[in-house]
């Protein structure tokens, strides 16, 4: 087992504006918690953060719910648990247009499109298979492909006129009402010009995991303290994660 473990959390604008050294603080309250030293590191994508469990280099991660399954199945990691916004563990995704813009889907075919990443479910993955489970050919519906790397960024793209069309994460109540995303305020207000064409999901919420190289002893005791952590590490989740409210998973949370 290395001396020191990685805990990967992947580069967005929530931890550029944050700043490393609140990651930094983040992994001295973990190291504390577990009795395993923990350092950060911030891959660029999901596939790269992956990869590095997979090295047994990083021995905490988070995950968005497709890289969780799959290094899951292939007993590389534990779920330790689930961060809960807005009261829930899951979320969903939304195709979004600047104000004034295309009206409908079939609007779309030769505009340009703004993704957050090829493997971030919100913001890629599920809105493509929808389009596709519609008979739309998505390897050539859009004119231009543009990954921005986080979920903001998909907002200042449409916005700013770089792109025609963006995927992005969202929140709906029980009349398919969206409350929360990456272009409201937290008074709920539209704070942007933009406008929603469609919501898809729900979508199970990203994981904390372990690697199953840690000590069984250190992967419990992450769990017990996620459950319960101190007011500092809840901030400091909340600053990095969106959430600093931790539940464990229930045996169907990855179902959908």
């Amino acid at each position: 087992m290395p001396p020191v473990w990685s805990f990967g959390i992947v580069q967005a604008r929530e931890l550029e504006d944050a700043g490393r050294e609140v990651f930094e603080e983040l992994c001295d309250l973990v190291s504390k918690a577990t009795g395993v030293r923990f350092r950060p590191t911030i891959p660029t994508s999901y596939r790269s953060l992956a990869g590095g469990i997979e090295r047994k280099d990083v021995g905490l991660a988070w995950l968005p719910p497709l890289p969780t399954i799959d290094l899951e199945s292939r007993r590389l990691t534990t779920v330790l648990a689930i961060p809960a916004r807005n009261g829930t563990t899951s979320y969903h995704s939304a195709l979004i247009v600047r104000r004034g813009g295309p009206r409908s889907i079939g609007d779309l075919r030769g505009r340009r499109a703004v993704w957050v990443q090829r493997d971030s479910a919100a913001g890629y993955l599920v809105p493509r298979m929808h389009l596709a489970a519609h008979g739309i050919d998505v390897l050539r519906y859009f004119s231009r492909e543009l990954f921005v790397h986080s979920h903001p960024g998909v907002v200042d793209a449409i916005v700013n006129g770089e792109a025609d069309v963006g995927a992005t994460y969202c929140h709906v109540d029980a009349t398919n009402r969206v409350v929360r995303g990456a272009w409201l305020d937290d008074d709920r207000r539209n704070v942007r010009p933009i406008e929603v064409l469609a919501t898809f999901g729900p979508i199970p919420n990203d994981a904390l995991v372990g690697s199953n190289e840690l000590p069984a002893t250190a992967r419990s005791s992450l769990t017990r303290w996620l459950l319960d952590p101190s007011p500092r590490a809840r901030e400091l989740f909340t600053r990095l994660l969106g959430s600093g409210d931790f539940r464990v998973p229930s045996l169907e949370h990855y179902a959908p």
